[in-house]
This record gives C-alpha cells, sequence and structure tokens, in this order.
C-alpha cells in the first residue's frame, strides 16, 4: 500500500472558528471529504489541538 497523503492549510479568526454554525460547516466539509475521497481518517488541526475525524456519517 503506498500512501500520498495531502495537506491542506487554512487560517480563520478566532471569531470564525468560535462561531456554532461555522464548525457545523466545518465539519460537514471534512466529513463530506472523507466521504467522498474513501479515508479512513481526516485530520484537522485547530491551535495546537489534533481532531481526528473518522465517523463520516451524514449529520
Amino acid at each position: 500500500m503506498k500512501d500520498e497523503p495531502v495537506v491542506v492549510h487554512c487560517y480563520t479568526t478566532p471569531a470564525d472558528i468560535e462561531d456554532a454554525r461555522n464548525l457545523a460547516e466545518l465539519g460537514d466539509f471534512c466529513r463530506r471529504m472523507g466521504r467522498d475521497a474513501r479515508q479512513g481518517e481526516v485530520g484537522l488541526v485547530v491551535g495546537d489541538e489534533y481532531f481526528a475525524i473518522r465517523d463520516f456519517a451524514e449529520e
């Protein structure tokens, strides 16, 4: 098995990342990306915290 990960860097403001609607949209995007790309995990880093997204079910 050969893995060729893709890293995407995005920047936002503290106010935007604390907004519940923005967080819900970001979660939806990460789950959709995981499903569409048939991934085992999508990693999201906010600040210094890593979030492993493995459940790609639609909410």
